[in-house]
Formats: C-alpha cells, sequence, structure tokens
C-alpha cells in the first residue's frame, strides 16, 4: 500500500483513475483482501474518481490446493467485502476480475462483486458466465464491453447482460456441450442492434459440436451493425454463426476452423467483406470439390474487396487454377508440391504480396531453371512475375543435391519478384516436413 500513502501524502487522490489488486492465493488470501481494504480506508472513505478496478487472485501449481482450502473455509468472511469494495470504489464503470476459474468460490464471489457494479458497468471482463438476453433486465443493461472466460465449473452464478448496449463481445473457452444448469434464453430471437465486434474462442483440442441437433433450439441472433467476426478453432460446426444473421457487408472476418465451417460461413448473408481469413485446419472427411467451391464462392472477387488471407493443410490438394480468379493476397499451403508447382502458383495468383510453401519437394529435377544472367548470356533477359510478391517463405527438401547452399528454385524465384522483401528459406527433413 506504499502508492496509496503516497497519493495521501501528496493529497492527489482526485487524479487516481485505476486500481489494480493483485492477490496471491494462498493460507492468507482473505486476510490479505482485508488488509488492502483496511488501508484504502485509511488513506480515504471514498475513492472519488476511479473508474476502473482490476482484481486478480493469482495461482501457481502449489497454492492452488491451499488456496481452495482456505477461501472455502473463510467463503462467508468474503462475501462482506463486496460492499466494502463498493463503498470504497463508487463509481467504478470498468472491471475486470481474474482467477475464478481455479476456485469455485471465487467465481462465486466474482460473481457477486460484478453484480454490485451490474446498473453502471460498460466494461466487463471476467471467468464469469453471463447470458445475454433481450431487455428489459435488471441488470448489466448498461454494459457495452464484454469480455467472458468460461472456467472449469459447471454451477456458475449467472445473471444477464442486455444484447441492446453491446458493443464489443468476447467469449473464451466456450463449452463444447449445453450447459442444462444455465437459464433459458426467453426468446426466439436477440438482436444485438450496436454490436461491432464479436470474437468466440473454443477449446483447441475438443470435439466441437459434434452433436448438432442439440443447439437447435438456439435463438437466431441478428448482428445487423458487426464489423469484425472472429472464430477461433470452431470445427467443423459453430452453432453461434450457425444461428447469426450477419449484415451484408462487413470489414473483417477471420475464422480458423475445419473446412465444414466453411459452408455455414457461406450461408450467413455476407456479401461484401473488405478483410477474409481463413486457417483451415486438418480435416480430411470432408470432400475435396465441395470445400474447393466453397473457397471459390467465399473469396470471389466481387465479394472480398481488399485483402484475402487462406491458410491450408496438407490434406487439401489445389490447382493454381483453383485460385486463379480469387482475391488472395495471402496464401499459405501445405500439400506436397515440387518446384514447377511452385512457380505456376506464384505466376497464375496475380494478387498474391505474400505467400508460404511449408511443404515442397526438391528431390528431382523438374525444370531446367538455368538463370541467364548466372550463366553471362547477356541477350536473354528475366521478366519479371506479375504478382507484387514482398514475403516468400519456402520450407523444402532436397536430398539430391545436399552440398548446394541455395537450391535454384530460391535463386530462380528472387530474379523474377523485383517488389521482394522477406525471404525465408528452410531446408527440413522429411519427418519435419510432415509436421506442417
Amino acid at each position: 500500500m506504499t502508492n496509496a500513502h503516497l497519493l495521501k501524502s501528496t493529497k492527489m487522490f482526485d487524479k487516481v483513475k485505476t486500481v489494480h489488486i493483485t492477490i496471491q492465493a494462498n493460507y492468507y488470501s482473505v486476510t490479505s483482501l482485508h488488509l488492502i481494504c483496511s488501508e484504502m480506508e485509511k488513506c480515504l472513505k471514498q475513492w472519488p474518481n476511479v473508474i476502473e478496478l482490476n482484481l486478480c487472485f493469482g495461482f501457481n501449481y502449489f497454492s492452488r490446493l491451499r488456496a481452495d482450502r482456505n477461501i472455502n473455509r473463510y467463503q462467508a468472511s468474503m462475501q462482506p467485502y463486496v460492499k466494502t469494495i463498493g463503498e470504497l470504489l463508487p463509481r467504478v464503470s470498468k472491471l475486470v476480475l481474474q482467477g475464478a476459474t481455479q476456485c469455485e468460490v471465487l467465481d462465486e464471489w466474482f460473481g457477486d462483486l460484478a453484480l454490485h457494479y451490474s446498473n453502471q458497468l460498460r466494461y466487463l471482463d471476467r471467468d464469469y458466465c453471463i447470458v445475454i438476453d433481450t431487455p428489459p433486465l435488471q441488470t448489466f443493461n448498461m454494459l457495452t464491453n464484454l469480455n467472458v472466460t468460461f472456467g472449469e465449473f459447471a454451477n456458475y452464478s449467472t445473471a444477464c447482460a442486455a444484447a441492446s448496449q453491446l458493443q464489443h463481445l468476447r467469449i473464451y473457452n466456450i463449452p463444447c456441450s449445453v450447459d442444462e444448469s444455465l437459464p433459458a434464453v426467453k426468446t426466439t430471437t436477440i438482436v444485438f442492434p450496436e454490436l461491432r465486434y464479436l470474437l468466440l474462442e473454443y477449446p483447441r483440442a475438443s470435439n466441437v459440436f459434434a452433436n448438432i441437433k442439440a443447439h437447435a433450439s438456439l435463438p437466431k441472433l441478428k448482428l445487423p451493425c458487426l464489423e469484425t467476426l472472429h472464430i477461433l478453432f470452431g470445427g467443423n460446426y459453430c452453432p453461434v454463426l450457425a444461428c447469426a444473421v450477419l449484415p451484408t457487408s462487413m470489414k473483417s472476418i477471420n475464422i480458423i476452423g475445419q473446412y465444414g465451417i466453411l459452408s455455414v460461413l457461406d450461408k450467413c448473408g455476407v456479401q461484401r467483406v473488405e478483410k477474409l481469413m481463413m486457417t483451415a485446419l486438418l480435416n480430411p472427411t470432408n470432400n475435396a470439390s465441395d470445400t474447393k467451391n466453397l473457397i471459390k464462392s467465399l473469396y470471389d472477387c466481387n465479394r472480398v474487396t481488399r485483402y484475402g488471407c487462406l491458410r491450408l493443410d496438407k490434406t487439401l490438394t489445389l490447382k493454381p487454377e483453383d485460385l486463379e480468379t480469387l482475391t488472395i493476397t495471402h496464401l499459405q499451403i501445405g500439400m506436397e508440391m515440387d518446384s514447377a508447382m511452385v512457380i505456376a502458383f506464384i505466376t497464375k495468383l496475380s494478387r498474391l504480396v505474400d505467400i508460404k510453401f511449408t511443404n515442397v519437394s526438391m528431390e528431382d529435377p523438374v525444370l531446367n531453371l538455368a538463370d541467364p544472367e548466372i550463366n553471362g548470356d547477356i541477350g536473354k533477359t528475366v521478366v519479371p512475375f506479375a504478382a507484387p510478391i514482398n514475403s516468400l517463405s519456402v520450407n523444402y527438401n532436397n536430398n539430391r543435391d545436399s552440398t548446394q547452399p541455395v537450391p535454384e528454385l530460391i535463386t530462380y524465384l528472387l530474379l523474377r519478384l523485383p517488389m521482394l522483401r522477406y525471404l525465408t528459406a528452410n531446408k527440413v527433413s522429411a519427418e519435419d516436413i510432415t509436421k506442417h
């Protein structure tokens, strides 16, 4: 509390806008909370201009079991500090609470603290389950920014937030099964009239939403003003995306998922997007022809207007002609290819500014890559490629000539890419290259 006493001596309390409290969870967590509140009260009964509170309980491997035992034992003793903190900091409109995913009692206590400020909060970031519904609501009806991280406990202290005011919504570690203990949303349609930014992150290792029928009763989500959408590790099927009605025009869409999620995105109503980023994860069960058609539909030059980024795994085999007419400016491709295929992709995709090949085999010579400058043939000139590529990355396997310092392909490309600024060429083993 040195900072608090320093402020008291200088009488600068009116300058304090943000309070950060970090407590290392151990045997003395409740005692530490009491000490901090007492010291703040000694400095000032109310901190009038504090609008942001960051409260973090830190856990590590050794402290968690002890903290669970301690906080559970003193659960009743913690409850009064909701009121104490509320009285000390009466004008908080931005609340960040961290650490509840490690302790069920803390989850409940954090929920009570958030509820104390619920009618004045505009920004909430916490490990806390909140049901978003349509007004009229009595709690969290002023929120414009909401960040939620799901923890490991099923019995959350839940509350409702009004969809009508939200502008930024981020939800992390979303459970992949329906939790029957959560209160049911009463409406069949939820409208987010002001929402501009939406991020949904699912557990990376999970089989996301295999049972689609379980989510058939989810309400329709109307997002008329959405500008930016991020869906991370959404698997083959994302219920929120499947239930969403997106605006016809958006600024940015970024999706990491399996190939099946392409069809869900294709049906969401977006006709134009400035920036589209797709990372397709391993899923060999999808029909390759359907996947190619979906890529062509999503990256059509009439749909993507400025920036198209596509990252494909090694399971999808494409030809340069499949992408030739599309708005793809950034491409990472994992399928195995030879030097001729590398050159074909670069020459046919004229919009490329960044390209990465992760699985290039140079075992056999496929082209005569002799360059006139190298051979001293002044009568011949090199014609540069049309694509304005400024970044090139190649992971290659070359056992044909292990003593060659620079592969012929790299030299060939360097002489034909006048706008190139960044080059990465990695020689890797056959075992390593298959991991990409």
